[in-house]
């Protein structure tokens, strides 16, 4: 016969593995959500390539896009990493609270330090990829200038004329078509630096949704709708980055929808380890600011300063970007 006390363990232990298959399931089905919500969001989007008919429309997206990698890198990201050690409960008394305050202060700033770091790292490794990619592809500085021939038989000037002013008008469009090239290539090397920076910063999202299962179902659904809040603007700005890249909308989303495996390995890091949570969003959450500063700064701004634009898609891009801004400050009041 069994022993009460046996009974006991054992039913204790299943009602463990049940609340661990419940825990593993909410946690993973509201991270399932937040990657799947933006990517149905993303349909209603008209644009289906780079070309010139959706220029307009798209150069909106991106200045979308640089206010909303902007204002998560100084809004969210930052302040975030900061926060562990921004508020310090000295609660000591005379000599003892001061020598208190004077520790804090001194760990409060070799962490802001480290912040700071880890945000100029995340910019310097983009960069440092970026031109790593690009000496990978090889240089096309070489030229295709026509080879030079002496006429022996004394050709007419008029006709000389006519094969050098030819000779020029082919260079300079051959000139023009690996200008194309080059920017395009570069444009894709930024393209998949988004999909990297995105691929991290899903990841400490996932982070977060597990560590707030943790605590309680509660918490965990007001931190869901919280994220999922916050990465719709962050995946349409993302999906204008990429179809700007020469992507076209399928292969766009299809390829942010690759980052939601970043959000899952984060979701179960935090199950698997309660404590790694704090430990990661030390230097990721600051680097990977880093990097969408580089993106906005060095990928989106210079193509919305590419040629001519009429002053009403000028002020309509700025109302876009400032937009991109302010949905950020709304969401990072209610977090």
């Amino acid at each position: 016969m069994h022993s009460p006390g046996k009974q006991s363990v054992k039913r204790e232990s299943q009602a463990e593995s049940r609340d661990t298959v419940e825990l593993w399931m909410q946690a993973v089905g509201a991270t399932l959500l937040i990657s799947a919500a933006p990517f149905l969001i993303l349909f209603l989007i008209p644009v289906q390539s780079n070309s010139d008919q959706h220029q307009n429309l798209l150069k909106i997206l991106l200045s979308f896009a640089s206010g909303g990698l902007l204002g998560d890198a100084f809004l969210h990201l930052i302040p975030h990493a900061l926060a562990p050690h921004s508020h310090h409960g000295n609660e000591g008394q005379s000599a003892a609270a001061e020598e208190s305050h004077g520790h804090s202060h001194g760990v409060a700033h070799d962490h802001m330090m480290s912040v700071g770091l880890w945000v100029l790292g995340g910019i310097v490794a983009f960069l440092v990829v970026e031109k790593f990619v690009r000496l990978l592809k090889g240089g096309h500085s070489h030229s295709h200038a026509a080879p030079k021939c002496k006429d022996s038989d004394g050709e007419e000037e008029e006709e000389e004329k006519e094969k050098k002013e030819g000779a020029k008008k082919d260079q300079k469009k051959d000139k023009k078509v690996k200008k194309a090239k080059e920017e395009s290539s570069d444009i894709k090397v930024s393209g998949y630096l988004n999909l990297a920076a995105d691929f991290t910063h899903n990841f400490t999202d996932g982070l977060a949704i597990g560590a707030s299962f943790l605590v309680s179902p509660a918490v965990g659904v007001v931190t869901t709708i919280t994220i999922l809040l916050h990465e719709v603007p962050h995946e349409i700005g993302d999906f204008a980055i990429l179809v700007q890249s020469g992507c076209t909308k399928r292969k766009a989303m299809c390829l942010q929808l690759l980052t939601a495996i970043g959000a899952l390995a984060g979701t179960a890091c935090s199950l698997l380890a309660e404590g790694v949570g704090a430990a990661a969003t030390a230097w990721i959450l600051p680097f990977t600011a880093g990097g969408f500063v580089y993106i906005a700064t060095v990928t989106v701004l210079p193509e919305l300063l590419s040629g001519r634009s009429s002053v009403a898609q000028s002020v309509l891009e700025v109302a876009a970007m400032l937009f991109g801004v302010g949905m950020m400050v709304i969401i990072a009041e209610y977090e």
